[in-house]
């Protein structure tokens, strides 16, 4: 759940007075002025930097606060201040500079950043994270009012402060944010006993009564949170559950609420996500402040009415709660509520008068059931909307008119629009028509349709006005489509189609002139479609300044086609994955010299594929890195044809469910000597090892033998000294060969540092992403 980096030993770590002015210059004077100012402001800068002491977290956190300031008066302001001879920063370990940082915040960020420490060292800030951050920080009156902006926009820009002034720093493996240990204990010092974070039972008695204000707990908290002297904590604004955002797998924290709920009059913002509870009390309307209720992937069942008397409530967080299926009939009396969340939640209908919450700013889902389609209308009194919008149920929609008066063409602030017919309509022709008249405003960034049965799509779709939409998925059976009837989308980077009944490359193309169509596809994806024709592309001319940028190209089910990809190069593809297509020859065109065509290839997976035969006829790109085969037997058979040897690249490789072509693998110069991981999984009549296939495998580090029940014994000569990683399981005649001591083939293993074969390890490993399924989601509804 949360990667374990504690004390990060580069910002702990001193540097060189040299390094430290590099480090500084760097994050400030590219923001301030011209050369002058830097000459002005330069000498006071090297004096601050040598006050920081090598100390590259201090050099950050001061060059965050100066950049902020653009004089030589607030500069040397901030260099005699008496804070870097405090006696106290140096006895409590706080660095002087980091406590100048905070000293300097504009007083309205100080409370915003005291609350982060309600937040465990090492905690990662991902995106969903930070958004809920600032509504709770909305609900705790932290945000300042500004005139001509949302309020929502001032968490942002409060946000983006404290990012610029270094108190958060940017993770390198991803996009989160984290805070440094020193920076934390600055943050738990500042709010002093205000906010806490509970870790079992006898730190609720250590609480401070009267001052604290703010509570957290984690997920993972083993013990039954009680809290029997809840009623100490009279004046609790926060009970935060941690993570916010959703964990894998959940752990359904246990939580006595009707303690909480008698004694938390006070609460502004209660976080009960993933918590093991399946009702809400009618007591949950006593909490009159309240303005953030989270209560999304529990299992509770329904909302009491008394919800509805939450007057000041703000944000309502329902995703993912599976048996809830309606809503209260007067939740429209929630006239200040601005975050309405119900994603993956089974909602039948929408309650009453929605239209009337005209304060909504997100509204994740409006469902329209049978009968009841022109509610779809109400939509056009909620012109606030941004974010993600699906609407569901649209096979109920009767009339075109009240899609009108939706006016979702006018909801400028919306950037995701998921239109989902979930049934059966009457008539192709009125989809359309329903389709047509959905058409919203063009700063839309995503579009993804499903289940509607026109056979075309209306103009709106592709028209180039939409020069904003970055990612398309069309989930529908009966389209017939031009793929390059979306070139005029000139912003797409991500294209999906599922399902359609024919996709192909339009002679439009041939006669329209078109200036490097696609300038920025990064992944299209092919599902499901029975007639995929690659032939206009396949003609003498090759067009190759189609897919220019294209990085990952999905093909799975696609019947009546014998080669995977057409005759254009690719200069930027990274990944190909190929499945299910039960017609499918080969992965590359015929006459395509592969080395030229796809510069770039790296990864290369193919699955279930019953009549391909080979890569090629040249084989596979030099660059390759990792290949993955499975289920594709006829492949197999020809495996001495993959000319694998002239890959020097190719580190990985992993063969899973090769049925009864292969008894002995691998043959003699098979494999490249530069492979570092092999797998072998589920190869049922896989009976040896070839020791000659092994011993020129000098790199080999890690080796995966999985659910061969047939294998009978390591190679010969034993296993390459290089590997470092032996995992077998399921392979119930090798196992006791290689027990510790005592194994026939001990000898050949002894010298390996790690060895795994208990079958309870390998369950835990494929938590770690080996095998993924998917429940209750729909095929392409995924951001990655």
């Amino acid at each position: 759940m949360m990667r374990t980096m504690h004390v990060q030993p580069y910002e702990l770590k001193e540097i060189s007075y040299e390094n430290c002015w590099k480090l500084f210059a760097e994050h400030v004077f590219g923001t301030i002025g011209s050369n002058e100012v830097h000459q002005d402001l330069e000498e006071i800068g090297k004096q601050i930097v040598k006050k920081c002491k090598g100390l590259p977290l201090a050099v950050k956190s001061m060059a965050g606060l100066l950049r902020s300031m653009s004089t030589s008066e607030e500069w040397r302001h901030v260099l005699q201040s008496d804070v870097w001879e405090l006696p106290n920063c140096l006895k409590l370990g706080i660095v002087p500079a980091l406590w100048l940082s905070y000293r300097f915040l504009p007083p309205y960020l100080k409370p915003c950043f005291s609350y982060l420490s309600l937040f465990p060292k090492d905690y990662e800030f991902q995106k969903d994270d930070r958004e809920q951050i600032i509504l709770i920080w909305m609900a705790e009156g932290l945000l300042q009012p500004q005139k001509g902006k949302r309020i929502e926009d001032v968490g942002e820009e409060y946000m983006s402060a404290l990012i610029a002034r270094s108190f958060f720093q940017r993770n390198t493996w991803d996009s989160s944010l984290s805070m440094h240990d020193l920076m934390h204990d600055l943050a738990m010092y500042v709010s002093g006993q205000c906010c806490s974070i509970y870790d079992s039972c006898n730190d609720f008695h250590k609480l401070n009564g009267s001052k604290t204000r703010h509570l957290s707990y984690m997920k993972d908290l083993k013990d039954t949170i009680e809290f029997d002297n809840f009623s100490r904590v009279k004046y609790l604004h926060t009970l935060l559950v941690l993570p916010l955002r959703y964990t894998y797998p959940s752990q359904e924290t246990q939580l006595k609420l009707e303690i909480v709920l008698k004694d938390g009059g006070c609460l502004r913002s209660l976080s009960l996500s993933e918590s093991c509870i399946t009702d809400l009390p009618d007591s949950i309307g006593n909490l009159k402040h309240l303005r953030y209720l989270d209560v999304s992937r529990t299992k509770v069942k329904e909302l009491p009415h008394s919800v509805c008397g939450l007057y000041n409530l703000e944000t309502l967080l329902l995703s993912y709660c599976i048996n809830l299926t309606q809503l209260p009939t007067n939740i429209s009396k929630l006239i200040n509520l601005r975050h309405l969340m119900t994603r993956g939640t089974p909602l039948k209908e929408m309650p009453p008068k929605i239209c009337d919450m005209i304060n909504l700013q997100r509204l994740s889902n409006f469902v329209l059931c049978k009968n009841d389609g022109s509610r779809i209308k109400e939509l056009g009194k909620l012109d606030n909307l941004r974010g993600s919008l699906e609407i569901s149920g649209l096979a109920h929609v009767r009339e075109v008119s009240d899609v009108l008066e939706g006016n979702l063409k006018k909801k400028k602030y919306l950037n995701e629009l998921i239109l989902d017919w979930n049934g059966e309509a009457d008539s192709s022709t009125m989809e359309r028509e329903v389709l047509d008249a959905l058409q919203p405003h063009v700063n839309l960034k995503k579009l993804k349709i499903f289940g509607y049965n026109g056979t075309n799509l209306p103009e709106w779709v592709t028209h180039p006005s939409y020069c904003n939409l970055k990612k398309v998925v069309l989930h529908c059976r009966n389209l017939c489509l031009s793929l390059l009837s979306f070139r005029r989308l000139s912003s797409l980077i991500d294209f999906r189609v599922f399902g359609v009944s024919c996709l192909d490359m339009h002679d439009e193309f041939r006669i329209i002139p078109l200036n490097k169509p696609f300038p920025f596809l990064a992944r299209l994806q092919l599902h499901h479609t029975d007639m995929l024709d690659w032939s206009f592309i396949n003609t003498s001319d090759q067009r190759c300044e189609i897919f220019q940028c294209l990085k990952q190209f999905d093909l799975n089910r696609c019947g009546k086609l014998s080669v995977a990809l057409p005759m254009c190069n690719f200069p930027s593809l990274e990944v190909i994955n190929v499945s299910s297509c039960d017609e499918l020859v080969t992965i590359f065109p015929t006459s395509t010299h592969i080395d030229s065509a796809y510069p770039s290839l790296q990864k290369l997976n193919t699955r279930n594929c019953s009549r391909l035969e080979t890569f090629s006829e040249m084989g596979l790109h030099f660059t390759l890195q990792q290949l993955r085969i499975e289920s594709c037997d006829k492949f197999m058979e020809n495996r001495m044809k993959w000319n694998l040897q002239r890959l020097p690249s190719l580190n990985s490789l992993q063969l899973w469910q090769c049925g009864e072509v292969v008894d002995s693998f691998p043959e003699e110069w098979l494999l490249p000597p530069s492979l570092r991981s092999l797998e072998i999984f589920e190869c049922n009549n896989l009976k040896a090892l070839n020791s000659k296939g092994f011993q020129h495998l000098t790199s080999l580090y890690h080796l995966d033998l999985l659910y061969l029940e047939k294998l009978e014994c390591l190679p010969a000569a034993g296993l390459p000294q290089s590997v470092t990683y032996l995992s077998i399981e399921g392979c119930s005649l090798l196992i006791p060969r290689c027990k510790e001591g005592t194994g026939e083939d001990w000898p050949k293993v002894q010298h390996i540092p790690n060895i795994l074969t208990e079958e309870t390890e390998r369950n835990k490993r494929c938590l770690g992403g080996r095998v993924i399924v998917y429940y209750g989601t729909r095929i392409g509804d995924y951001d990655d």
